[in-house]
């Protein structure tokens, strides 16, 4: 509990606080948040001043399924080249042995045009293209707002943890937890405004790689050869069916040999009765 002293610091910075909070909301601003999802072929539109947009771009390629891997490595490694930062990978292996794989980066806009003509080139072919913009100039403008409060508020404590008047040890105490809690949510919203500034001064490309079988004069031949290699695993599961049953009966022979062999004698005497009579 805040005890005399304390009490009389901090109530008036409290009130102080709250004074400049009120002064630092976020007031009603002329920047209008994008419309979501934009068809196009070219770069983003250019923000205007102060404006902060989160622009994605979405590719889906289309390729021979055999190169896919080793596109998206010859990408991975151009990416690497410019400087960019990969967020995630993914490579998928299908029983029809289609291949398609995903990569998702950030980089530069003023690296954007080059890379963008690396993963559209041969024999990768474009099958979509959407771009996407999104504003966070507002929350940008709140988080800053908030630190420049927040820091007010530690500069002030740190100023009465120095004041040599008397105070208590409970009231050290109770300084030292506030300013503790105000230097957390200080480097928590440092972090966001991080990470707001990584989002919107850097430009976010997602790549689809759609493998496709290899095309003979413009035919899929694939069924042909899955059709081949299934006729190999149809004759191996037949063989090795032959194999179980001959395991299965071979104990059985010798009783069905004395079946066959007690039948026939038994026909043969009826055959000689008959005839005699």
């Amino acid at each position: 509990m805040i005890h005399g002293a304390a009490k009389a610091w901090l109530k008036p910075l409290a009130g102080a606080s709250i004074l400049v909070l009120a002064a630092c909301a976020p007031q009603p601003t002329n920047f209008s948040p994008g419309d979501g999802t934009r068809a196009s072929m070219g770069q983003a539109d250019q923000p205007a001043a102060g404006q902060r947009l989160a622009i994605t771009h979405s590719f889906t390629l289309r390729l021979p399924s055999t190169e896919v891997e080793a596109i998206q490595q010859k990408h991975l490694a151009a990416c690497g080249k410019l400087g960019c930062t990969v967020l995630s990978t993914r490579l998928d292996r299908s029983n029809e042995r289609l291949i398609s794989a995903r990569s998702s980066v950030r980089i530069a806009p003023s690296a954007y045009a080059e890379f963008t003509a690396i993963i559209t080139a041969p024999p990768a072919r474009v099958v979509t293209h959407s771009e996407s913009a999104e504003d966070k100039t507002v929350p940008m403008l709140d988080i800053e707002k908030r630190l420049d409060v927040k820091s007010a508020l530690r500069d002030r404590l740190t100023a009465m943890l120095r004041d040599p008047a008397a105070k208590s040890v409970g009231d050290l105490v109770a300084i030292e937890k506030e300013l503790a809690q105000v230097q957390a949510d200080i480097e928590a919203a440092t972090a966001q405004r991080d990470y707001l500034r990584t989002i919107t001064d850097t430009v976010r490309i997602d790549i689809n790689y759609n493998g496709q079988a290899a095309l003979v004069a413009g035919i899929d031949l694939s069924p042909i050869a899955e059709a081949a290699r299934g006729s190999g695993r149809t004759m191996v599961a037949s063989v090795a069916a032959l194999i179980s049953f001959l395991a299965a009966a071979l104990p059985w022979l010798p009783l069905i040999a004395f079946l066959a062999w007690a039948v026939r004698r038994g026909l043969r005497r009826w055959r000689a009765r008959t005839t005699a009579a």
